[in-house]
């Protein structure tokens, strides 16, 4: 008896021994499978990880594609401007052509020609006879003389460039040029601002006009930008005869010593029977006949130069 129950604890502690080693084997394999899956779980993240980086540099990418896809795109659409531009120039130098007016209006001035051309035709071309002040010499003091010149009326005009001749290639600093457009003559000055037209010598205007000169009949010397040409009117009851004086046309039958300097250097200058534009120092002088009778009569005193500038 006592030898079957030894027999039968001995044999369940061996059953018990066996199970502990199965259940031990059962939790080293468990935990190894656990230790494998962690591993697992841990390369997968990695693996994860690396894609996401990828995938967000690829979107990177494909941003800065669509960015440089996109400034291509403007370029070419501002390249497509512009040659529409030109295309739009080139029909209108077609237009030109076909009316036969291409290079009679400078637009890019290079030469000292071609810029004297263009101050002309800007000059002449301006909508409102205010925007000629930004062409003259000495603007603020030209705008009241230019208000009164222009009272009547201002008329714009087109010169084209066959009608326009200029009489120097180069011009000094500080000089004038002379410059013939159509029916006018432009005196041009060279300033340090660029060439600006010489308003009252172009226009023959004064600060004092000719005309209340000649209402006024004073016996104050004055000077004058006039046309000038020989006359052959002479009163010879006031001594005014053609034996001692010229007749010169100046919009008034005026009279000018023969003797004098004025007399000689004037009628160098008008001896071809031409108008010719020219500055004179003129006064009014009153002339006696034997019967008491007197007249007031314009005499030229002074001779100041051919043409109507004084730059």
């Amino acid at each position: 008896m006592k030898k079957t129950v030894v027999f039968v604890v001995v044999m369940m502690m061996v059953a018990t021994a066996v199970t502990g080693q199965n259940t031990k084997k059962r939790l080293n394999a468990i935990d190894s499978t656990l230790t494998q899956r962690a591993a697992d779980i841990m390369d997968l993240q990695a693996r994860l990880n690396e894609e996401d980086s990828l995938y967000r540099s690829d979107i990177g990418g494909v941003r800065e594609d669509i960015e440089a896809l996109q400034q291509t795109v403007d370029r070419q659409n501002k390249t497509i401007s512009q040659m529409q531009n030109r295309i739009n120039a080139l029909e209108e130098q077609l237009q030109a052509v076909i009316k036969g007016d291409l290079d009679e209006y400078v637009e890019n001035p290079v030469t000292t020609e071609d810029t004297l051309v263009w101050l002309v035709q800007q000059y002449y071309g301006a909508k409102r006879w205010q925007e000629q002040l930004h062409f003259v010499l000495n603007p603020e003091r030209m705008e009241p003389l230019m208000r009164q010149y222009y009272s009547n009326g201002y008329t714009q005009e087109r010169i084209k460039k066959s009608l326009i001749t200029v009489q120097d290639e180069e011009v000094a600093m500080g000089k004038v040029t002379r410059v013939e457009a159509d029916i006018y003559t432009v005196y041009v000055k060279r300033t340090e601002l660029g060439y600006k037209i010489d308003w009252q010598g172009t226009t023959g205007t004064d600060d004092y006009s000719f005309s209340a000169f000649k209402a006024e009949k004073s016996t104050v010397t004055r000077q004058f930008r006039v046309t000038a040409r020989l006359g052959n009117e002479y009163a010879s009851d006031y001594g005014l005869t053609n034996t001692k004086f010229y007749c010169v046309k100046i919009g008034e039958t005026a009279y000018v010593a023969k003797n004098s300097e004025a007399g000689k250097q004037l009628y160098d200058i008008i001896k071809d029977g031409f108008n010719h534009d020219v500055i004179v120092q003129v006064r009014y002088e009153k002339k006696n006949i034997k019967s008491g009778y007197s007249r007031m009569f314009p005499i030229i005193v002074g001779f100041v130069k051919e043409g109507w500038s004084m730059e």
